[in-house]
């Protein structure tokens, strides 16, 4: 078990410091993956998304991590999968945080002004769908109040933090890309959920920060 108030200062202290970025992602990367800086080198343009980690403590005190599972919207490469509340940033938001922000309002329903933002993690280019990544990490204080947007969320999945600790949860398989082929890539177990890619690749970052000794 991890306790809320234990994990929110360890992760503070450690975004404020050099972030574990490369080598905690190769802790969860596909076999193909490769840093974002040599992708971007390839790409002639990409889109910009940013997301939110959000914790809160649980009924017994216990750090407790929001992911949602995606609906099944046309043309969403990542349809179905897990991932962190965020999306596409636009022109009129002030800064990749304030995209973030909208975005897990705007999709589980809980309002900026409730979100503690401890800082940022390691940037991460996904390429099925062309995206750069921005992660910011924050804390609310209590269990969420969801309010859903049906068209892009399944259903909310809350995990504590210790559960991506235990590497028992740990495993390996063959996925169907986005693209069709076969991709080898480790993924959490959640209850027989999967969790994979960018959205485990950037768990791994923050578990990596929460594991930091002071």
């Amino acid at each position: 078990m991890v306790i809320f108030d234990d994990a929110i200062e360890r992760i503070r202290q450690s975004l404020s410091n050099d972030l574990p970025g490369i080598d905690a992602h190769r802790v969860m990367a596909p076999d193909h993956r490769k840093p974002a800086s040599e992708y971007l080198k390839e790409v002639k343009s990409y889109k910009t998304g940013c997301v939110m980690a959000l914790i809160f403590p649980s009924e017994t005190g216990e750090a407790t991590l929001v992911l949602m599972e995606r609906t099944g919207v046309e043309g969403d490469v990542h349809a179905h999968q897990v991932s962190f509340p965020g999306g596409k940033h636009e022109e009129e938001d002030e800064g990749f945080l304030m995209t973030a922000l909208r975005e897990v309002y705007e999709e589980v329903g809980v309002p900026s002004a409730d979100i503690n933002v401890l800082g940022a993690l390691s940037e991460l280019y996904i390429p099925p769908s062309n995206f750069l990544v921005y992660p910011f990490v924050g804390y609310i204080t209590k269990r969420p109040e969801y309010n859903l947007s049906v068209d892009e969320v399944k259903n909310i999945l809350e995990v504590p933090l210790s559960f991506f600790m235990a590497t028992e949860n740990k495993k390996e398989t063959t996925f169907s890309s986005a693209r069709g082929y076969a991709v080898k890539a480790p993924y959490y177990d959640y209850s027989g959920i999967k969790i994979w890619g960018a959205t485990a690749m950037m768990v791994a970052e923050l578990v990596a920060c929460l594991e930091v000794k002071s």
